[in-house]
């Protein structure tokens, strides 16, 4: 069974992969949870500077780059709570002189 620093690496060099086939932006920095920062020791990884966040979950990393949407969800999340939707009444609207309209097949009995 592998070792828990020798699969981050992998999965880290992945994501650096993805990340160059999928992003025009260059990495500016890994991150990782403080307990594997602390853990593992990395300051640099592949020329990356390596930086822990308490944001990222334990076992996991994020990739921080210009294009980075990290945070994104809580904006959502604060946008789509302060949007109140709109009613629009809907008011059936005869067709203008001229205008082809349909008729209806249904037939008052």
């Amino acid at each position: 069974m592998a070792s828990l620093e020798a699969e981050m690496l992998e999965f880290i060099r992945r994501g650096l992969d993805d990340h160059a086939k999928n992003c025009p932006m260059q990495p500016k920095a890994i991150l990782l949870n403080p307990g594997n920062h602390e853990l593992f020791g990395w300051d640099e990884l592949w020329g990356i500077p390596v930086l822990a966040d308490e944001r990222v979950a334990p076992k996991r990393f994020r990739i921080e780059c210009d294009g980075s949407a990290f945070g994104i969800e809580e904006k959502v999340a604060e946008l789509t709570r302060e949007w109140e939707p709109q009613v629009v009444p809907a008011t059936p609207v005869a067709p203008r002189e001229g205008e082809p309209y349909a008729r209806s097949t249904i037939l008052a009995r």
